[in-house]
């Protein structure tokens, strides 16, 4: 950590800051997507980093590439703010304080089993967390639906994720409703080409950046397969779950399954279970259940193999699509697809918004733990403050008096 300060440090100053914010982002990452809302407040009218229109055109690329969509949209901000080192950094620091907040749990559930105030803690966060995805599905439903056609795919696209059609599926039959239906646009027009942009794109510098990275992530895995051969298989096996992550976390959870339970036992149905449990509690992406199970085989070193293996393949695939991206929005049609999956993007919203209200509103307390967080939300209080209070709370009536 303090190697990483140091480097931000000699980079400058721009980029410390732009660490730190993101950091805080990080950490009050909860609600999967409903988080979404939080960093387009930030990114957009707080500290002006990227304009309506390009997190939207950002959202919309990171849509239909796997990854965790949080994770993603952080990472194309950071490339349009400083090119690849703000691409690389803005990852690092969203996902950093999901990964130590988890480490700690998994040494407490591995080594000393006391998880019953996370089991009362989760079914107080998951009331919590329907209210921040409702408070996001509002303003995301007001800048992107502009018209019926707009509300029609999202509706489709909200029974597809409700009957767990395949996410690809859903995606391109909005980007065909799209053209059919010609919605109006939620987008401005594109801007001027990628090399008459005022933001920094990929240059022969930038090349030689992810040339670098990856030649230090071959030497590694050559290394480790001669010091530590599991270790390399851990990194091979979380990298091909990474690169198949479409349609983030959720629908990521199974090809988890399959590997780490079905395929190589790394750990129990109910373990597998209680480390999403503990996923949840922790701020972040739901991918993040990859340094509980690195954790479980080889400690700290197993759990930082893990997450790095998850995450790299779609910071890769995003800074190299983006230069590509630019050019293509610049096509009339390209922008009308944009506004289709942006329109199913608000169908997966609410699809989350359900699924997430079944699980979580299981008594009065919880329906009334989820009104006063939307009620606190809508007074715009932080939401640090109300994560921290509704954790407490949790605890104890959760933990205590039910």
């Amino acid at each position: 950590m303090n190697a990483l300060w140091y480097i931000l440090k000699i980079m400058g100053t721009s980029l410390t800051v732009f660490f730190g914010r993101i950091l805080k982002l990080g950490a009050t990452a909860y609600g999967g997507p409903g988080m979404l809302g939080q960093i387009k407040k930030a990114c957009v009218n707080q500290y002006g980093w990227v304009t309506e229109g390009d997190f939207l055109r950002g959202l919309a690329l990171c849509q239909i590439i796997p990854g965790a969509t949080m994770v993603q949209i952080v990472t194309y901000v950071g490339y349009r703010l400083r090119g690849v080192w703000g691409a690389l950094i803005a990852p690092i620091a969203f996902v950093l304080p999901a990964f130590v907040a988890l480490l700690i749990l998994s040494i407490l559930y591995f080594n000393m089993h006391t998880l019953w105030f996370v089991q009362a803690l989760f079914k107080g966060l998951g009331a919590i967390v329907v209210a921040i995805i409702l408070d996001a599905c509002i303003p995301f439903g007001r800048s992107i639906v502009k018209d019926w056609k707009t509300g029609a795919i999202s509706a489709l696209s909200f029974l597809g994720f409700l009957f767990r059609l395949n996410i690809l599926l859903i995606l391109v039959g909005a980007a065909v409703a799209a053209l059919v239906l010609n919605p109006k646009r939620s987008l401005e027009k594109a801007g001027p080409p990628a090399e008459e942009s005022p933001y920094q794109h990929i240059r022969r510098k930038n090349y030689l950046i992810l040339f670098l990275i990856v030649l230090l992530m071959v030497i590694a895995l050559i290394l480790g397969q001669f010091i530590q051969p599991a270790m390399t298989s851990l990194f091979l096996i979380f990298s091909k779950i990474g690169a198949l992550a479409f349609g983030g976390g959720y629908p990521t959870l199974s090809l988890i399954q399959y590997e780490a339970i079905d395929q190589f036992h790394w750990l129990s149905t109910q373990e597998f279970l209680d480390g999403i449990a503990l996923g949840q509690v922790t701020p972040g992406p739901i991918l993040i259940t990859a340094t509980f199970i690195g954790y479980k085989l080889n400690g700290l070193l197993g759990a930082l193999v893990a997450t790095i293996g998850i995450f790299w393949p779609s910071f890769f695939i995003l800074v190299l699509l983006i230069p590509y991206h630019d050019r293509l929005r610049q096509i009339e049609k390209i922008r009308i697809i944009e506004q289709g999956i942006l329109g199913s993007f608000v169908g997966m919203l609410a699809s989350v918004l359900y699924h997430f209200g079944r699980v979580s509103f299981v008594d009065i307390p919880t329906v009334l733990l989820a009104a006063a967080t939307f009620f606190a939300l809508c007074r715009k209080i932080g939401l640090p403050y109300i994560l921290l209070s509704g954790a407490i709370l949790s605890i104890f009536v959760f933990g205590y008096l039910l």
